[in-house]
């Protein structure tokens, strides 16, 4: 699905070819690291990287999640894995996103290791 989702973005010009490699390369370290099992498990995760990679192309900032939410997630059991195995996916693309995308990041990445 994500796949597919990820050509038409392409094809409507919502995101560049670029993102989407980068998008599908994340998909294969998460595949190939076992983070998930199917493609379909990381569905908005990665809808929501290709947006943000976009988001960061064009220096547009997203709003900043609300304090409440902020606060659970620094306190889920899952928050520092969540950051650790963000700090691996940063690599394959060397992008630096806002400090407000990657509370958003951390927070899919959480219900990812939550599906284990």
């Amino acid at each position: 699905m994500i796949k597919e989702k990820l050509e038409i973005l392409v094809s409507s010009e919502v995101i560049d070819e670029e993102t989407r490699s980068y998008v599908l390369k994340v998909l294969e370290y998460l595949l190939e690291k076992e983070i998930i099992s199917e493609v379909g498990q990381a569905d908005v995760f990665l809808t929501h990287l290709a947006m943000a990679d976009m988001r960061r192309k064009k220096n547009e900032a997203v709003a900043s999640l609300d304090e409440f939410i902020l606060s659970e997630i620094s306190a889920d059991p899952k928050y520092i894995h969540s950051k650790e195995l963000w700090q691996d996916l940063e690599v394959i693309a060397d992008n630096k996103f806002e400090e407000a995308e990657l509370d958003y990041f951390y927070l899919h990445i959480i219900n990812l290791l939550k599906e284990d």
